[in-house]
């Protein structure tokens, strides 16, 4: 097939790592794929260095003419068979473009965020109107696609995120490199995070959890990765000084962005997910992957990957008292550790397989094109 995958995001975080991965994916499965993205984003300069080839439109908001043009003339011309949007705004250029190609290409929209917005009005009863499929990445976002959006139920259908098994294995990656580069001995318990910098995301929480884990367990230490996205530097910076004034320095690390995730994510004992509402929580999946038990807040998106008690603790979000002696409960049992970080592992293969995800969205595909509607 020729699959035209669209992501005109400027951030970069789960949703655009998922646009990445199935294009991979599906070229390895012998398909030919562009990825429509924004120029000089990271998620291009990534896919460019992934060797998946990019198309760059400069989509930054819902009104672009001559871009709907030229995207629909890019189809036409290259016969694209299937256009998959990873963003709710790409359908606004995309089902115009389509349009205008004079063809029938199906369209898809993965959902990976929800929305609190009416979206019944004219404009929004036209764009979701030309799509043939919405998936949503977990119930949660399911619910909401029928609350506020005018798709009709049996053209919603849910499918979580999937991740790298293989990528992130305990077997192939090990995270005594990144224990040492921040002087972890074997006497250290690594509580790590990894997310952007964003409101919602919990490290508020977080770090007052580490203030009050540090007073009980002097043995700890909190690795927190990432940076803020586009236009939330201001809240990175908040958490910055946050971090300054609760005299966090010997206790926890802001590394910022790094790359090496699978060795991170190996380099803990315990993940905290402390996010106050979750579409999804890809983190989850590659920490769990990872053979690593998690504490998480237990709202939305999270309670499709977590299994409370097996493969994590589940807290309620905003309560940092609450976050810590999860912790400290993962802290003083190592059994216990280890027991829901190989739950967690076979839970993620059973469910949260890229190459299982990958299959079903072919499959998914091959029924449009069939004009079948997937179950």
């Amino acid at each position: 097939m020729r699959i035209l995958l669209t992501c005109f995001s400027s951030s970069r975080g789960g949703l655009e790592q998922q646009a990445i991965d199935l294009a991979r994916q599906l070229q390895t499965r012998g398909h030919e794929v562009w990825l429509a993205c924004v120029p000089d984003s990271r998620l291009e300069k990534e896919a460019t260095e992934l060797q998946v080839r990019t198309l760059p439109f400069d989509v930054t908001g819902y009104v672009h003419p001559r871009l709907v043009w030229r995207l629909g003339k890019f189809i036409a011309r290259n016969q694209v068979d299937i256009v998959h949007c990873h963003l709710s705004r790409d359908i606004a250029t995309v089902v115009p473009a389509v349009k205008l190609s004079m063809t029938e290409v199906p369209i898809l929209l993965t959902r990976g965020m929800g929305s609190y917005v009416n979206k019944k009005d004219p404009l929004h009863q036209f764009t979701y109107g030309n799509l043939a499929l919405v998936i949503a990445v977990s119930s949660v976002i399911h619910k909401n696609v029928l609350d506020t959006t005018p798709m009709p139920p049996e053209r919603v259908i849910t499918l979580p995120c999937g991740i790298d098994t293989t990528l992130f294995s305990p077997e192939r990656v090990n995270g005594a490199g990144v224990r040492a580069e921040f002087g972890y001995g074997p006497e250290i318990v690594v509580v790590g995070f990894v997310g952007r910098f964003s409101l919602g995301k919990g490290q508020e929480e977080l770090l007052e959890a580490a203030d009050l884990v540090r007073g009980q367990r002097p043995q700890v230490r909190f690795l927190v990765v990432g940076e803020a996205s586009r236009g939330e530097e201001e809240f990175e910076q908040h958490i910055r000084r946050m971090h300054a004034s609760l005299r966090l320095e010997g206790v926890m690390t802001l590394t910022g962005f790094r790359r090496d995730i699978p060795e991170v994510m190996s380099s803990f004992d315990v993940l905290a997910f402390p996010s106050h509402a979750e579409a999804f929580g890809l983190v989850l999946t590659e920490a769990m992957a990872m053979e690593r038990p998690v504490v998480a807040s237990n709202s939305d998106g999270v309670l499709d990957i977590v299994v409370g008690g097996e493969t994590g603790l589940l807290v309620p979000p905003k309560d940092p008292r609450r976050l810590a002696e999860g912790l400290i409960r993962l802290v003083d049992d190592p059994a216990l550790r280890m027991r829901m970080g190989k739950a967690g592992r076979l839970r993620v293969l059973d469910l949260f397989d890229q190459r299982k995800q990958a299959e079903r969205i072919e499959e998914i595909y091959t029924s449009l094109l069939r004009q079948e509607t997937p179950s």
